[in-house]
């Protein structure tokens, strides 16, 4: 199998989610297996929705991230997710996504393929000498009822040793591929989007047993047809959902840039 890596850097949100989904769709029709991991930050503080997460959440959303973060306008821009679970801001986290058609791992359980790219993260973070667990399964209901993702954690969360969640992530199948993407929020150990890219690409080549190399230019190149009309169709849902939470004191948002 084939291994790729990216790192993208900062980027919009629209950008993120848009390249993702670009990259999803490529791998699920090749022919041979294969696996891309890619690293990415945010270029302004982004709130990332769930696929099936209500607009209404905005309003509790806007008022939880204005009280917990010390920014005085954190949440800068909106996108919605491909992938299900909870609301994040995004900006002090170091995001990464594996992306795949490999056969063995599409027959895999959700649960099954969640857990070994959640240990794939767990690894990385090890080798940055961060001491981290798998939480328990008794915050799954709490999360469940919660609209913020960091707040609560699933069985398959990472949490530092002082049990704060470090790192948290959502998986999107379609036929023939796979799409997992997460954020560790890694700003308060000084660890850079760099050195995790590098961390996770060991890890990933030493769990898969694989060589891994940077992915070649031009599969970026052919894929930007499709990233364009995807960050297209993102822009528009992202200004729809302004729209919605125009009275919700939303005035300082504005969809995240392309």
């Amino acid at each position: 199998m084939d291994i790729y890596t990216i790192q993208s850097g900062h980027r919009s949100g629209i950008y993120n989610m848009a390249l993702d989904e670009a990259l999803l769709e490529h791998v699920r029709h090749q022919a041979e297996p294969l696996l891309i991991v890619r690293t990415y930050r945010w270029e302004v503080p982004t709130l990332s929705l769930g696929v099936n997460q209500q607009v209404r959440d905005i309003r509790f959303l806007l008022e939880f991230y204005g009280k917990h973060s010390g920014c005085a306008e954190p949440v800068k821009a909106v996108v919605r997710r491909p992938t299900g679970g909870r609301a994040i801001l995004h900006g002090q986290d170091i995001s990464y996504s594996f992306i795949t058609n490999e056969p063995a791992v599409l027959r895999q359980s959700l649960k099954d393929s969640y857990a070994m790219y959640a240990g794939i993260v767990r690894d990385t973070l090890a080798r940055l000498a961060l001491a981290v667990n798998f939480t328990d399964s008794a915050g799954d209901r709490d999360y469940l009822r919660s609209p913020v993702c960091f707040e609560t954690h699933t069985s398959s969360d990472l949490v530092g040793e002082d049990g704060k969640k470090l790192t948290g992530s959502a998986q999107l199948r379609r036929t023939g591929g796979l799409l997992q993407h997460g954020a560790a929020f890694l700003e308060p150990y000084g660890i850079s989007e760099a050195q995790f890219y590098q961390a996770l690409t060991e890890s990933t080549a030493s769990t898969l047993k694989q060589s891994a190399q940077p992915c070649p230019v031009t599969l970026l190149d052919n894929l930007k047809p499709l990233r364009l009309e995807l960050e297209a169709l993102y822009w528009k849902e992202s200004g729809e959902i302004l729209d919605s939470a125009s009275t919700i004191n939303g005035s300082h948002l504005v969809p995240a840039s392309c």
